[in-house]
């Protein structure tokens, strides 16, 4: 199988193409070039703040590395595709230095499919080639089947691949196009053996929604609900459940008595539990709305929570219940339904 190398030049704007089998630019990886230009970007990127815009002068020097496809030259000399290898390349970004690297290759390899996996050129990533295949075998021969072929399968390689990396992968709009820049690894993973995933020739393209990245910026889950029907569910219960606490602490006051009372203990382990502070208000007019002045319930909770240190610190929910919300979170982060 014979992978693609294109080397452009920012001065004279020529094209440079070659191929090479993919097992001798395995070895070829292994050591760095006499120019050493991956060892100097690495040593650049390391001393740059990734928001400076800090750009390799001799970045050109780096032929750019098409897995998924062969290129040959038209008559024209342009780009000619000669042969689908049915890879598809994962990306595994930001990883914070070579122990992690190593820990998402070790991963990698775990599947039988990995075809290989190698650091990228910034040091810091690891690119994952996965074969792919169809039923007989074979791989699609026209340029529309391979389109749609290829971004069913990297949709299939994300789904498969994510639950066992430590990292999030980089998703990219699937392209059999999509390339990486050459590289500096000694000790890449090879599997000459590979078992392709077994993937039917699809009828059409999947999905855009398929491809767009889900960002994890809140460890909170309560946090990362949308707004809809689930999250406000889920703050029910939390009321619900802090409101059981507070009654059970004012073990003699019914409906009917001062509501300031309640509202006091009611608000302070709505704090703790993590409620917001306006679904606080709006589920206490839910409850209580024949004898509470909203200004006043809205003006008493403000207040507490001003005082109150450790938002969302104690848990209000039951074991059964909170091992319930983080199975629900864990699936819709890691799979689609």
């Amino acid at each position: 199988m014979k992978i693609t190398l294109i080397r452009e030049s920012r001065e004279s704007g020529k094209e440079t193409l070659s191929t090479c089998e993919a097992d001798a630019w395995i070895d070829r990886i292994k050591t760095e070039t006499k120019e050493e230009h991956v060892t100097r970007l690495r040593s650049m990127l390391f001393y740059t703040n990734p928001d400076s815009g800090g750009y390799y002068e001799h970045i050109d020097k780096l032929p750019r590395i098409y897995p998924s496809v062969e290129f040959g030259r038209s008559r024209n000399n342009g780009r000619k595709l000669k042969h689908y290898n049915g890879i598809v390349m994962l990306e595994v970004n930001h990883l914070a230095g070579l122990s992690e690297v190593e820990l998402v290759k070790r991963q990698a390899a775990l599947l039988p499919q990995t075809w290989a996996a190698f650091a990228g050129s910034s040091g810091r990533s690891v690119k994952i080639w996965v074969k792919f295949a169809l039923p007989d075998g074979n791989l699609p021969v026209k340029v529309e089947n391979m389109e749609s072929f290829h971004a069913h399968a990297y949709r299939m390689a994300v789904q498969c691949y994510q639950p066992i990396l430590p990292f999030p992968l980089t998703l990219r709009e699937p392209s059999m196009t999509q390339s990486c820049r050459m590289t500096v690894d000694a000790y890449p993973y090879f599997n000459r053996q590979a078992i392709p995933f077994c993937l039917e020739q699809p009828f059409g393209m999947p999905g855009e929604e398929t491809f767009r990245q889900r960002q994890l910026t809140e460890k909170n889950p309560l946090l990362r609900l949308k707004p809809g029907y689930e999250t406000s569910q889920t703050f029910t219960l939390l009321f619900e459940t802090t409101l059981s606490k507070a009654l059970n602490e004012m073990e003699e006051w019914k409906r009917g008595d001062d509501l300031q009372q309640l509202l006091v203990c009611l608000a302070e382990h709505c704090f703790k539990a993590g409620i917001p502070e306006e679904e606080t208000v709006r589920q206490v007019m839910i409850h209580y709305f024949k004898q509470a002045d909203e200004q006043t319930v809205r003006t008493t909770v403000h207040n507490l929570y001003q005082e109150c240190k450790g938002f969302g610190k104690k848990k209000s929910l039951t074991p059964e219940q909170a091992i319930a919300f983080q199975l629900n979170e864990f699936m819709e982060r890691r799979y689609e339904f």
